[in-house]
């Protein structure tokens, strides 16, 4: 299934261990849904220290996302 995947990166959090982190959820993304049934309020997911989920949804669909 196509999905399309907005990830936040907080620079004043990222270290070598956030760096890891972030390839680990990058090579798991083409293999899963990280977010679907596991997150059905569709609300950010703390993935590690500085890196967030903030959405995931099919390709088809659209998403809007207002940063404050």
């Amino acid at each position: 299934m196509s999905t399309r995947t907005i990830i936040e990166i907080n620079h004043d959090h990222l270290t070598p261990d956030t760096c890891a982190a972030l390839c680990r959820l990058v090579a798991s993304l083409g293999s899963s849904h990280i977010t679907g049934a596991l997150n059905p309020g569709r609300v950010p997911i703390n993935w590690s220290a500085g890196v967030r989920i903030l959405a995931q949804r099919h390709h088809s669909e659209v998403l809007t996302l207002e940063v404050r």
